[in-house]
């Protein structure tokens, strides 16, 4: 994988599917982290001119995404001529770090956030509510995917703007499934279908061991299995009582489906161990991912000789659930410059600033009115199946435990999600009784 594509995905491949995610690359110029507009006014406004002030931006520490945020930024500063901007990247830990700074009091006017930040950064009063600036700075929250907006919510209030748009899509390696006489399935294809094409693409030796597999899906990454769990018509969390229940039945076969994936041999192991990845290999047929992964599985498929496309993910039987995750910014509850400070971070929902943050193509953009942007289609090469990227927004379902729990139960249920699967895989307890201490952990915990 390249060094755009090696950047930190939206929390929902990892953390998230985990975030986050995130490629994308810009260009700005450097300036010791500053840039401004001229501070000398035009006779028409020489009165009325503001007094200057520096805008801090915080980002993670990912020279892409600072230069990204400076595009964006320059784009308030050409009409706010007044205002300087500095970024300042979070070495290490960029949670870690904000909840530090905003303790001391020197947090950035503005700070990226991934989207499982927002509720434990809104609770510590790290960040300012934005619903008072959005109508001022032109938002239109009707163009924004309900699913990255919803991220950004708590208690009805609008904490984080999103910056990008990612659900779960599966990428194909098309040449293994023309080996098996299969096409690329279409946008919409169903669980069933899937297993079908799963039971013709794995290989395994006599042994038993695989040596192709038909799917890398990650099972205890968020985005994947709080999907999963309501493919089969369950609930596993019960907003109002703030309780969990992954002891429903309905609950349990949905996360059977996906989970029986690796005890079966079909998917890659998350806890395996392999030379080099296997669908980058070219060994899986498909694999879960989202659009910043697209540059790193084209350059793997040139260096080894093997087709790729993309489609949708397979919708389960009952509930068409798809995993998503995203990142955008926010603004420090303590700064004092709020109101221009929530000028720059709306300029990342504005069309303007969606073009220049996607520059490279290697975004969704977070405005349903850009879906046929060929900025972001035609990369990395045009002709694939970009419309899975974008279609069935409906089917988006958010890690909501993250947004209505507390912080503590949210990480205990995301612990012992990965705790259940490592002990169902050993075999050291049913998926049932795994689940059910999943359930009297993260109920007894605060």
């Amino acid at each position: 994988m390249n060094k755009k594509t090696s950047r930190k995905l939206i929390p929902w491949m990892l953390l998230v599917f985990t975030v986050t995610t995130v490629l994308v690359g810009c260009s700005g110029n450097n300036n010791n982290g500053e840039t401004s507009g001229s501070l000398s006014p035009t006779a028409g406004n020489q009165e009325e001119a503001a007094k200057p002030i520096t805008i801090r931006i915080g980002t993670f520490d990912d020279p892409f995404e600072q230069e990204t945020a400076r595009a964006v930024a320059e784009l308030y500063v050409k009409d706010n001529p007044h205002v300087t901007i500095k970024i300042e990247p979070y070495v290490g830990d960029p949670k870690t770090k904000v909840l530090a700074q905003a303790a001391s009091g020197d947090l950035p006017d503005v700070t990226w956030l991934a989207d499982g930040y927002v509720k434990e950064f809104a609770e510590a009063g790290v960040l300012e509510p934005l619903d008072g600036y959005l109508e001022e700075n032109n938002v239109d929250v009707n163009d924004i995917y309900p699913a990255m907006l919803g991220y950004g919510i708590i208690d009805g209030q609008t904490y984080m703007l999103p910056r990008d748009y990612n659900h779960i899509v599966f990428y194909a390696n098309t040449t293994l499934l023309a080996q098996e006489g299969l096409t690329l399935p279409e946008n919409g294809w169903t669980w069933d279908t899937f297993m079908e094409y799963s039971d013709k693409l794995t290989k395994k030796d006599t042994s038993g061991k695989t040596t192709q597999w038909a799917v890398s899906l990650n099972p205890t990454a968020i985005g994947t299995w709080m999907a999963c769990a309501q493919g089969r018509g369950g609930q596993y969390l019960n907003k109002e009582e703030k309780t969990v229940n992954f002891s429903d039945p309905k609950v349990v076969a949905g996360l059977r489906d996906c989970w029986d994936l690796v005890k079966n041999g079909n998917a890659q192991d998350p806890m395996g161990q392999y030379s080099e990845d296997p669908f980058y290999a070219g060994k899986t047929a498909f694999m879960a991912g989202a659009k910043p992964f697209a540059a790193g599985i084209h350059a793997a498929a040139e260096a080894k000789g093997f087709e790729w496309d993309v489609t949708t993910f397979p919708q389960f039987p009952v509930k068409a659930a798809v995993g998503t995750g995203t990142s955008g910014y926010g603004v420090s509850a303590k700064s004092k410059h709020k109101k221009e400070a929530a000028g720059i971070v709306a300029m990342f929902v504005k069309q303007v600033g969606q073009i220049e943050f996607g520059k490279t193509g290697n975004a969704v953009p977070v405005l349903k009115s850009m879906e046929s942007d060929t900025t972001w289609r035609d990369n990395p090469v045009p002709g694939k199946n970009t419309d899975a990227f974008v279609a069935f927004p409906e089917n988006d379902v958010l890690r909501e435990h993250e947004l209505v729990l507390s912080t503590s139960k949210a990480n205990t249920i995301n612990l012992e999600v990965g705790n259940a699967f490592t002990k169902y895989m050993l075999g050291a307890a049913t998926l049932e009784d795994a689940l059910k201490e999943v359930d009297e952990k993260a109920n007894a915990a605060e």
